[in-house]
């Protein structure tokens, strides 16, 4: 029976998540057992490593090993791709009617209340 895969970057996004959540540097390990214990421990190190690359974690030594903290919060990372696909539309007018279209009435209040203070 063939094994179910993950969407391609599902696996970065629950590591990413995971670490807003503890909101304190991890080991490898401590990732790997919390998120995927099923996959390769070399799966979960060329993962972070990748989001190392990416400048969306930071490694730092700790005794014999690494530890690994995100760069940004959650709030900023997920504003920069709302600002990303904001940028890379054509009429940004529609975009966003159809955002603001989609959005929860509790959300709608608090963009609401966002934007007039800001006016």
């Amino acid at each position: 029976m063939a094994r179910k895969r993950r969407p391609m970057g599902a696996l970065e996004d629950h590591v990413m998540e995971y670490l807003w959540a503890i909101d304190a540097p991890v080991s490898a390990a401590d990732v790997h057992q919390a998120v995927a214990p099923d996959l390769a421990y070399t799966t979960m190190t060329t993962v972070l490593t990748r989001l190392v690359d990416k400048g969306r974690l930071e490694r730092a030594r700790a005794g014999r090993y690494f530890v690994f903290a995100p760069l940004s919060s959650e709030a900023d990372h997920r504003a920069s791709s709302m600002t990303d696909a904001l940028g890379a539309a054509g009429d940004h007018a529609a975009v966003l009617s159809k955002f603001v279209d989609s959005l929860a009435t509790d959300d709608a209040k608090v963009l609401r209340r966002l934007l007039d203070e800001d006016a």
